[in-house]
């Protein structure tokens, strides 16, 4: 694979934070949130997540819950996984992208 494809695939965007806090949260309630009390934009990124989730395939949806669901830091949690699995880290890598873009789209941050 060519190293300057993977260099950009791991590349931070500017809502990569922001996208992956909101993934972690949407997985902390999958099923349904209780907005009592939320803030406005943790219901919009809950539902922007959901949206985005939903268009997954059930292997991907599994793969991303895996990953995220660890207390590691993001990086961290795709070696292990990958390492626990035997898959191929640039395949994660394209899945995160993928899905971290879409849901900062669906969110408005791009």
């Amino acid at each position: 694979m060519n190293v300057n494809k993977v260099r950009r695939i791991k590349k931070r965007c500017y809502y990569s934070d922001y996208v992956n806090h909101a993934i972690r949260f949407y997985l902390s309630t999958p099923e349904s949130l209780q907005t009592a009390g939320k803030k406005t934009a943790d219901v919009k990124n809950w539902m922007a997540v959901q949206a985005v989730f939903y268009t997954l395939n059930e292997n991907d949806k599994k793969v991303l819950t895996d990953v995220y669901k660890t207390h590691y830091r993001l990086a961290e949690a795709v070696r292990i996984y990958c390492e626990k699995t035997g898959t191929d880290s640039d395949n994660l890598w394209v899945l995160i992208a993928k899905v971290g873009a879409a849901i900062a789209k669906r969110r408005g941050l791009i």
